[in-house]
């Protein structure tokens, strides 16, 4: 009669491997932690960014006012200081500066948790509104100076990894608008209008 030689592996072994597997997901995992984060930050802040074009682009193409807004329920503009729930870009078709029936465009959410969306002093003076013209230039509150808009809107995560923790939507003379990551040293501060 043959013995086999009975195969399988060792204590020893699964050991081991158990041991190089946490050592690989302790390296992976702030790497995976910071992924994520820039993916939130990337997404959200290039939402608001389409949703200003859309607003400037609309404004043209309808010859008339449209408004891009703070909303926090999906169906009113929402003044006052604080993060952003959500926002809204709607034709001011009767000049009310309020979004009736039938003028909302666009509507979009704030991923709620660890995302902070803040506007500029120039932003919150407007009750948390960009107004495009039918020229399609953004300009400072009515009344006032009427000088093209120059502000920002800052999409922020309250921590060190990465360490350009914040994208900010800024909006030039004229109300073109791109994004410009930002490194807050981990922090979330309100950003400023130039």
């Amino acid at each position: 009669m043959k013995r086999h030689k009975l195969q399988g592996i060792t204590l020893i072994e699964v050991l081991v491997g158990i041991t190089i597997v946490a050592i690989l997901t302790s390296v992976a995992t702030p790497s995976f932690t910071a992924l994520l984060s820039v993916n939130r930050l990337a997404t959200q802040a290039n939402e608001i960014l389409g949703a200003l074009t859309i607003s400037r682009s609309e404004a043209i193409r309808l010859n008339k006012r449209v408004v891009f807004c703070r909303s926090d329920n999906g169906t009113s503009c929402a003044a006052g200081g604080g993060n952003w729930q959500g926002w809204l870009v709607f034709a001011d078709n009767n000049a009310n500066d309020l979004p009736d029936a039938g003028e909302i465009l666009r509507t979009g959410t704030i991923a709620s948790g660890s995302l902070v969306v803040q506007g500029s002093p120039a932003i919150s003076v407007q009750n948390n509104r960009v107004q495009t013209g039918a020229d399609g230039f953004a300009r400072s509150a009515p009344g006032s100076s009427n000088a093209l808009l120059q502000a920002r809107l800052s999409v922020c995560i309250a921590t060190s990894s990465p360490e350009q923790n914040t994208r900010e939507i800024r909006i030039t003379a004229g109300g073109h608008a791109v994004v410009v990551p930002v490194n807050n040293d981990g922090e979330c501060p309100s950003p400023s209008n130039s």
